[in-house]
């Protein structure tokens, strides 16, 4: 057997595990992100189908383009510090703790210019799925996995048309571009990919003070180009020159909300989402080594639901809060130390600060609790069948603002 079908083989014992492109405790259910504006996690995302507060919103529904004057640029960065430390339950780790949270800081950009009084073109740029995990060298269940991180950048030019003085439809094309890189005992796979994919929503406003907002957001359908080399135990030479393709599917989610002016100065907001874990049933790889496979996630089907609240203490300062559910689409048969998640609760509390009429600031922080103690047991190597149990959640900082001109 010459070396590079050797070499092939080992992947297939041994990179089942390793290819998931999937990351540790995110933003939202598995390796979702939604952090794209200060405001919105100040309410625990609430609002972000239908309150349509500033330019940002247009990264949650194009269709908040149309609150936009003139031209308005928008801004944020998030601090995500996920909780993700796992504690063996049996087997001669017994009882050790293994932490895999790494921080993570997420950017976010938003920018609309009206065009004229029923019509505003823009652009958004965010992040909808990464983050990372990684144990530490000395972590025992590295057959598993050790590292896993998937970045993910999309850049979305948008439009959004009044079609009546209440109605407004809106459209995204999502340019995204993703890169993955993987570790585990035998193998490292790096990967990246251009992907495109489009969002679309509407707001309406029945009567006065009520605003109702949905959008849609497709889908990815990815083929990362991947290197395949040398493990952290040695493993595969990178000179074996073997490569592969993972092909898979990132979710679709379909968003509705609600938000109502109950005073002058305070405003309800409830949202729901579905969202469409399931098309992230498994990855298929192909090598160059002539050994093709396919490594199960099954997914399920994933709701969110939240809850906010704005009161404008004066003209220039607004406090907000929010709490939301945000269930897990992985379960015990398939989750794995590179997603130890469960079904979590949202706290969230911000504040706005209007430091002129066209300049603002917002801040907020939100918990992610988890509800139970996920576990995960081990598929490969000597430990195969040994379970941990994991700690898991997370803090999110975030802090932005917008202009208009």
């Amino acid at each position: 057997m010459d070396r590079l079908t050797m070499a092939g083989g080992r992947i297939a014992a041994t990179a089942m595990m390793a290819i998931g492109i999937s990351t540790g405790e995110a933003g939202a259910g598995a390796f979702q992100l939604n952090e794209r504006s200060a405001k919105a996690m100040g309410t625990s995302l609430a609002g972000t189908a239908s309150a349509a507060s500033d330019v940002t919103f247009a990264a949650f529904n194009p269709a908040s383009l149309t609150t936009v004057e003139n031209i308005e640029v928008g801004g944020n960065i998030s601090i995500v510090a996920p909780i993700a430390d796992g504690t063996f339950q049996n087997g001669p780790f017994a009882g050790q703790e293994y932490d895999a949270d790494r921080m993570g800081v997420v950017p976010t950009f938003a920018a609309g210019l009206r065009v004229n009084e029923d019509l505003v073109v823009g652009l958004t740029s965010y992040s909808p799925f990464g983050l990372k995990t990684e144990y530490p060298t000395n972590w025992p269940g590295q057959a598993d996995g050790r590292t896993s991180e998937l970045r993910m950048v999309v850049v979305a030019p948008t439009i959004a048309y009044d079609v009546l003085d209440n109605f407004t439809l809106g459209l995204a094309v999502n340019f995204a571009y993703v890169d993955a890189r993987l570790t585990s005992a035998a193998v490292n796979l790096d990967g990246s990919e251009f992907a495109v994919s489009f969002s679309a929503g509407a707001l309406y406003e029945p009567i006065e003070g009520t605003r109702l907002g949905a959008a849609y957001h497709h889908g990815y359908n990815l083929g990362l180009n991947t290197a395949i080399f040398g493990g952290l135990a040695g493993g595969i030479p990178e000179s074996a020159g073997i490569t592969g393709t993972a092909k898979t599917e990132l979710p679709s989610w379909v968003q509705i909300g609600v938000t109502q002016d109950v005073t002058d100065d305070l405003r309800l907001m409830v949202e729901g989402r579905w969202i469409n874990w399931s098309r992230f049933d498994r990855i298929d790889v192909s090598t160059t080594a002539g050994f093709d496979f396919s490594d199960a996630q099954n997914y399920d089907d994933a709701f969110f639901v939240s809850f906010g609240a704005e009161y404008d203490i004066s003209d220039s300062f607004t406090l907000r809060g929010g709490v939301a559910w945000d269930e897990t689409p992985t379960n015990d048969a398939y989750r794995t130390v590179r997603v130890p998640d469960e079904d979590r609760l949202w706290m969230s509390a911000g504040a706005s600060y209007r430091l002129t009429e066209t300049m603002s600031l917002d801040a907020a922080y939100s918990y992610l609790h988890a509800l139970g103690n996920p576990e995960v047991t081990l598929r490969n190597g000597p430990l195969a069948g040994t379970s941990l149990e994991y700690d898991a959640g997370a803090h999110i900082f975030s802090l932005g603002g917008t202009i208009s001109f």
